[in-house]
């Protein structure tokens, strides 16, 4: 009685199993070139499609920085044809990873939506499943799952390839606190937190054979760790581009691109009679600042005053540096220079320069000399850490500038409905550091001066990195030295209409810009590009998300944790077993006689103890009757 009595109407075939609708996601990021992963997830997307039924419908769906539509669910409702499955297995022969970052999160939210959303109402009586294939590295992105509420009916089902070898190490080259390149590079080695290896090189390589440049620098990084070093470019390798890592299985992330900085020629205009080798003036700490640039070769000209000034043609200087009054011709002169996209920079020594001025600072008005000097001295009370300026001090390691005295300011007020923005403000609230704008330029005007007399400006760690971001500012940055993440897009200088810009990519093709295009999107690939805008060249270089690198293997059970649903993968077979054993228990339920059997042999005994007992109380009395 413990199974049921007709155990063959609960017989199931495969080909009556439910229909399902199933979304294969298959990771094509960067970290998928490793060893043999690429072979092993397309042998389990294989084996998918092996195990799909005659009414089973599937998708294939690619994911890297963002979700792609390899393979579309059928357009019919009549379950996945032979010719769309063979569809599946072109499209896994024809497509291989790229060399994009891992945004697991978002492709997981994209696709449950898609299996969430059916199209129709046969879609919406399939049962949904999401088979994610990937190595689940842990520098993938997640946060998309974290304000995800995941559909409860939709199962996850995850395949995981592993290497067989382990060890992976990345190297990146380090900028300055601004962002720069540096003269002397420093490059950081990180070491994945699986790994079993713990010995690496590193060396620079020339571009075009991709031959060493040096000899190799060894390093020790113990798995889980970054180790930094300094890498020196070497002495007649200008060509050297890119640093090389040597050491571990994993090559994908080898090679760091660096485009080489060139040296840049910088013209600069000093206005002002002081002697270059006063130490008590403004002209001796500038020109000590200026020649501390490692990637420019800055020539600072002295212009005394009544001396004509030459700010166009092949002599327009990047920057001038305005320390004395100025001539109502010279000051329209400059005027023009900044409108037309040059850079001021003025010192007030005294207030006949401010006024002079008046052409380009409109709405600034100066005290009298005799409230310039002030008693005891002031301190910098407000600066705005997000003007460019002043970035490279934003943490506050570097934003601490109490320790800088001025002694002397030249008090000034600015007018409610002026133009130019206080970049910095002395605790007085008087104006510090003034920025105008005008036409394409800007000027910038300094309160008090750096000379020791005024202040203790010149003297101070501070000093050198802000009148480098002056010439920062002056020369626009530095788009020949960018570097870019693939997949990120490119600001294009400005050109004319007329004038043909083009990008030859690092495996040799060359992408046509428009005429209006503003920006280059197409950097996906690793390597070195070169825009090419009339006969100017710009080279940049584009490198894998430092993220992608970090390959050691993420726990599923995370997953769970963010709200997928997780699942096991069941064949059809398996299925079809597990079904059958839900039929069964339910039959079961249906067929369950033998509990009113029970309850009838229980209901006879129970009668036939009382008959017993009946029967024989009969007896006795009457055998007590006969006696």
């Amino acid at each position: 009685f413990a199974r049921p009595f007709f155990r063959a109407s609960a017989l199931l075939p495969l080909s009556e199993l439910p229909r399902r609708r199933i979304a294969i996601l298959l990771d094509v990021s960067a970290s998928m070139r490793r060893g043999d992963l690429w072979r092993q997830a397309v042998a389990k997307a294989e084996d998918v499609l092996d195990d799909l039924g005659p009414t089973d419908d599937a998708a294939l769906f690619t994911f890297g920085d963002g979700v792609q539509t390899a393979v579309d669910f059928a357009a019919s409702s009549g379950g996945t044809s032979a010719a769309q499955r063979d569809l599946i297995r072109r499209r896994l022969s024809e497509i291989g990873p790229g060399w994009q970052a891992t945004d697991l999160g978002s492709a997981l939210t994209a696709v449950a939506n898609e299996l969430n959303a059916p199209r129709d109402d046969d879609a919406a009586s399939a049962e949904p499943q999401l088979v994610l294939i990937s190595d689940l590295q842990q520098g993938a992105r997640t946060d998309a799952l974290q304000s995800y509420s995941w559909p409860e009916r939709i199962p996850a089902v995850v395949h995981l390839v592993a290497p067989s070898q382990a060890t992976n190490a990345t190297l990146r080259l380090l900028a300055d606190e601004a962002g720069r390149a540096e003269a002397q590079p420093r490059v950081r080695v990180a070491n994945a937190a699986n790994s079993t290896g713990e010995e690496f090189s590193v060396e620079w390589a020339l571009a075009e054979q991709g031959a060493a440049a040096g000899d190799a620098l060894p390093i020790y990084v113990p798995a889980g760790q970054s180790r930094v070093i300094r890498l020196p470019r070497p002495k007649g390798a200008e060509a050297a581009d890119r640093i090389v890592l040597h050491g571990d299985d994993a090559e994908f992330d080898n090679v760091h691109y660096a485009v080489a900085p060139r040296i840049e020629e910088v013209q600069a205009v000093y206005l002002g009679g002081e002697s270059a080798d006063d130490p008590q003036g403004l002209r001796y700490y500038l020109q000590l600042a200026l020649a501390d640039a490692p990637l420019r070769k800055i020539e600072l000209r002295a212009v005394g005053a009544g001396k004509p000034l030459e700010l166009s043609g092949e002599q327009r200087p990047k920057l001038v540096v305005a320390t004395e009054r100025l001539t109502p011709q010279a000051a329209e002169q400059i005027a023009e220079y900044v409108r037309s996209g040059g850079m001021l920079l003025a010192v007030l020594k005294d207030r006949e320069l401010g006024e002079s001025l008046a052409p380009i600072f409109a709405g600034l008005t100066f005290e009298d000399a005799a409230t310039s000097e002030t008693s005891g001295y002031a301190l910098l009370g407000e600066i705005d850490f997000t003007h460019p300026l002043f970035v490279p001090f934003a943490s506050p390691r570097y934003s601490d500038f109490t320790k800088i005295h001025f002694w002397k300011h030249r008090p000034m007020t600015l007018a409610s409905d002026a133009s130019a923005k206080v970049l910095a403000r002395f605790d007085n609230r008087r104006p510090a550091l003034i920025e105008q704008a005008l036409g394409s330029g800007r000027a910038i005007l300094f309160a008090s001066g750096w000379q020791p007399a005024d202040s203790q400006l010149a003297l101070s760690t501070k000093f050198v990195p802000l009148i480098q971001g002056i010439v920062d500012l002056a020369c626009g940055g530095q788009g020949e030295t960018a570097n870019l993440t693939v997949g990120e897009s490119l600001p294009l200088p400005e050109r004319s209409a007329e004038q043909q810009a083009a990008v030859l990519k690092p495996n040799g093709q060359q992408v046509k810009l428009a005429s209006d295009a503003v920006r280059f999107e197409e950097t996906d690939l690793p390597g070195l590009y070169r825009l090419q805008i009339g006969d100017e060249e710009y080279r940049f270089a584009a490198n894998l998300a430092a993220a992608e690198s970090n390959t050691a293997p993420l726990e599923a059970a995370q997953l769970e944790q963010l709200g997928v649903r997780l699942a096991n993968r069941l064949t059809r077979a398996e299925q079809a077993e597990q079904l059958r054993q839900q039929r069964d228990l339910e039959l079961e339920s249906r067929q369950k006689v033998w509990r009113w059997l029970i309850v009838a042999a229980l209901a006879a005994i129970i009668f036939e103890t009382w008959l017993a007992g009946w029967t024989a109380r009969r007896i006795r009395q009457t055998t007590e009757a006969f006696a």
